[in-house]
């Protein structure tokens, strides 16, 4: 399920998914065929928090949905200062990366965190969609 499309099609539907009413508002914002990597950090574990990364040719789009309240960042023409990669060597499935722009503003992910065992090993290829969309 590496496509901006699959993932919204199997998570985001009105009636099914418990993630509808955020992936609505994405859509309200972003159009899908702009969408060239995404990351949607803590949606397989327990944290409450979720957020959702949209990446387009210049742009960045988070979504934060905490206590029934979607906040939306918007990071127009951004300009990538750093990225940073590290990766254990005897963990596959655990990487850890950091943008940082040129606005300050910082942005992490990690594999293991910010999901669950079953989908770490899918956040690692959300992780390097984004790194090479950035690089």
């Amino acid at each position: 399920m590496n496509s901006y499309k699959e993932f919204i099609k199997s998570f985001g539907h009105p009636v099914t998914s418990r993630y509808s009413k955020l992936f609505s508002t994405i859509k309200n914002y972003v159009n899908d065929d702009e969408v060239k990597a995404f990351y949607p950090k803590n949606f397989f574990n327990d944290n409450k928090e979720k957020e959702f990364y949209a990446f387009t040719d210049k742009n960045i789009f988070v979504f934060r949905e905490s206590d029934m309240v979607v906040t939306i960042l918007y990071f127009k023409e951004v300009r990538v200062e750093k990225l940073q990669l590290v990766q254990p060597y005897n963990r596959s499935e655990d990487l850890q990366f950091e943008v940082r722009l040129d606005s300050d503003d910082k942005f992490n992910f990690d594999s293991m965190k910010d999901s669950n065992h079953d989908w770490a090993y899918q956040y690692v290829d959300y992780i390097k969609a984004i790194y090479k969309l950035l690089k």
